[in-house]
């Protein structure tokens, strides 16, 4: 016996038959059922016996439908079935329908877990409504003219064109601009639709034309017509007229000239005898199309001819006299001008010029102008003049003539014009007749005189108005001149100078010799002098000459001494030699000026340089002396003070033998040191130390005394080794 769940049918095989049954109409619906096999013996008490070969066990499944409808309970979308395992969870799923929106649910719910038994969720939906929704708008003027509002269910066709009502707007007058309807119809969506229909009023676009006219007319004063009218060529002006078809409103555009806005100048016919009272019409500019036409009219006059003869004075530029004259045209004048231009001459005039005919002349269309020019006629006589230079040469002291006069003239001329009219005499400016200066004049040279002029220099600018010019130059005797100059050259400044002047070649009385005296007589001496001894005479050339002094001076020796003494005593100040003794001789000159009495001293020298030389102390028996010897001294001045030492003599201890070299008391000097040496003698003896006592040997007096010295140390450390020892 086999079942299967899936298509809920049961097969029983019993040897070679077999039984197949589809037991879902007794399952129903049910998932989870049980199977037994019941059997009857009836009366029997056989045992029955049921052998299950074999048995596979399943889990028992559930399963859940959700059902998607509409309120209607109109499936809108495939259902869709989950299984699983009984007890375990299980969800559904709301579905997004378009065209319809999610109510509620019913039966089962959305979400719970398996049973035995299939469980089924309905989604109910409701069905969307579309809205559609076009408007009409007049672009002209920016109103909604209507607005057509449509809704239904979504995807359902809207059935509705725009077509009729267009029509019903260009039948009025209007024109589509743009639809964005569409041409096929609409069908309705979850989302509203909006729609504009653009329509604008239709305008008619005509033209309309308007003309202006201008006439001239040509008449005579009495109205006649004197030449054909003068008709210009019309301006022609357009304009637009804009007619809106939906209100009937006209709109016109501004009037445009189309050949023109302005009538030429229109020039006046010439008529022979006639003149107008306009030469011309003029231009007529800024015509509009509202200007009227326009009428002018031109009247001509009878021509009258017109003379004029002017007489003019051209000496004054001004007019004498007019003569006006006037007629018909072509009518002779009947006037000459030869009485008046006789008038004029009898009075002193000439006649210059007269442009009006001999013969006369008629009267024409056009004013005819003369002039007749007259001048003053003019006497003239030529005035003269001269201007005289003269020099005049003479001896200042005297006043008598030197040398001849210099004379020279200048001519001058000018014209006299007399007026034969007024009268009037008029001069013209002097003119130079050859010239207007007076030349240089060099002054005569007279031997042995000097002119205060040289020359007369030249005079320019002579005029007519000059007075004659008179000149004196005079002539003065030469005069020399001599300055002698007395310089002190030792100062470099001049003491005096003596100016002499006379006339030149005369003796100058004058040497230099009283003058000098008394220059030596203060103490000065005579340098040089160029002045000649005898004295000299004057000439024309200044001479110059120079004597030379200097101061004289008295030159005296002035000595001063630095003295050097060294004493040598006993430890206890009693005399142990006799002093050493040295002198240094320093000397300059005292120079006085003998003029001014100044005193210039020389430097101070020294004979022998300055120094003292080195002195050796003498050696005294059975004594040292705290100096073996006095050191050298240099950089010695005048300004030095005297100088003194002291050598002290000790007793040398007893014990140490110094031998007897010296007597008890120092000797004198030997010849080689002098008692008192100067500063030669110590610069003789520089190179040997001087003993002031015996004059032994210095070496053999060194080696004693160095000797009882190094006795004098030994002795206590004798007798100390000696003590050391013993103990």
């Amino acid at each position: 016996m086999t079942y299967i769940g899936a298509t809920k049918t049961m097969s029983i095989t019993y040897g070679t038959q077999s039984w197949t049954q589809d037991v879902s109409a007794f399952v129903g619906t049910n998932q989870a059922m049980s199977f037994s096999i019941a059997a009857s013996t009836g009366a029997n008490m056989n045992l029955q016996q049921l052998r299950n070969v074999e048995f596979t066990y399943t889990v028992a499944q559930g399963s859940v439908i959700a059902n998607y409808v509409d309120d209607q309970g109109n499936t809108i979308a495939p259902s869709v079935t989950t299984s699983g395992d009984i007890t375990t969870a299980y969800t559904t799923e709301q579905k997004n329908i378009p065209g319809y929106t999610y109510q509620s649910s019913n039966g089962a719910a959305q979400a719970g877990n398996y049973t035995v038994n299939d469980q089924t969720v309905n989604y109910v939906y409701t069905r969307n409504q579309g809205t559609i929704d076009v408007t009409y708008i007049d672009q002209t003027t920016g109103q909604v003219l209507t607005k057509k509002d449509l809704s239904d269910g979504t995807n359902d066709p809207a059935n509705y064109t725009t077509g009729a009502d267009i029509k019903s707007y260009t039948d009025k007058g209007y024109e589509l601009v743009s639809d964005d309807y569409p041409s096929q119809g609409a069908v309705f969506t979850d989302t509203p639709q909006h729609y504009v229909v653009y329509l604008i009023q239709k305008s008619v676009v005509s033209s309309e034309q308007k003309q202006v006219n201008e006439t001239i007319h040509y008449v005579y004063e009495d109205g006649t017509k004197a030449a054909e009218d003068y008709k210009a060529t019309p301006l022609n002006f357009t304009r637009t007229v804009t007619t809106n078809q939906v209100t009937g409103e006209k709109i016109y555009g501004e009037w445009q000239a189309e050949n023109g806005n302005s009538f030429a100048k229109v020039v006046s016919p010439v008529i022979k005898g006639e003149t107008p009272d306009q030469a011309q019409i003029d231009e007529v500019m800024g015509v509009t199309a509202d200007t009227t036409d326009i009428e002018k009219k031109v009247i001509y006059k009878r021509n009258q001819g017109t003379i004029d003869v002017t007489y003019i004075d051209e000496t004054t530029g001004q007019v004498m006299t007019k003569k006006d004259l006037s007629g018909g045209t072509d009518d002779p004048s009947n006037y000459t001008t030869a009485d008046d231009i006789k008038s004029y001459t009898d009075k002193g005039y000439e006649l210059v010029s007269s442009d009006y005919p001999d013969g006369g002349t008629i009267f024409t269309d056009e004013a005819q102008h003369y002039t007749v020019k007259l001048k003053h006629g003019i006497i003239n006589e030529t005035d003269k003049k001269a201007v005289n230079q003269v020099i005049h040469y003479v001896y200042k002291d005297t006043g008598d003539k030197a040398a001849e006069d210099h004379t020279a003239t200048l001519g001058f001329s000018r014209t006299i014009s007399t007026d034969k009219v007024t009268k009037e005499k008029t001069y013209s400016d002097w003119a130079a007749d050859n010239a207007d200066s007076f030349s240089e004049v060099v002054s005569p040279v007279l031997k042995g005189y000097t002119a205060d002029q040289l020359k007369v220099s030249e005079m320019t600018g002579i005029t007519s108005d000059t007075a004659d010019i008179s000149v004196t130059v005079s002539y003065t005797r030469n005069q020399g001149t001599i300055d002698v100059t007395y310089i002190d050259e030792t100062i470099g400044k001049v003491l005096s100078t003596k100016d002499l002047s006379g006339g030149t070649g005369d003796s100058s009385n004058y040497t230099t010799v009283d003058t000098i005296k008394s220059y030596t007589d203060k103490g000065y001496e005579l340098v040089s002098s160029d002045y000649p001894e005898d004295g000299t005479k004057f000439a024309d050339d200044p001479q110059h000459y120079v004597v030379r002094l200097k101061h004289g001076t008295v030159v005296e020796t002035e000595n001063k001494s630095v003295n050097e003494v060294i004493h040598y005593v006993y430890d206890n100040g009693d005399k142990a030699a006799d002093n050493y003794k040295a002198t240094i001789v320093f000397s300059r000159t005292i120079t006085t000026d003998k003029v001014t009495g100044e005193k210039t001293n020389s430097d101070w020298t020294a004979d022998n340089g300055g120094r003292f030389a080195a002195v050796l102390s003498p050696i005294i028996k059975d004594y040292i002396a705290s100096q073996l010897k006095i050191d050298e001294m240099t950089g010695i001045t005048v300004d030095t003070a005297d100088i003194e030492k002291t050598v002290v003599y000790h007793k040398v201890p007893a014990g140490i033998i110094v031998p007897p070299v010296l007597p008890e008391k120092p000797s004198k000097p030997s010849d080689n040191q002098p008692k008192t040496p100067t500063a030669k003698a110590v610069k003789d003896n520089k190179t040997k130390d001087i003993l002031p006592s015996t004059g032994d040997s210095q070496k053999s007096q060194i080696v004693l005394t160095l000797l009882g010295i190094m006795v004098v140390i030994a002795s206590p450390l004798a007798i100390l080794f000696k003590r050391k020892k013993q103990y």
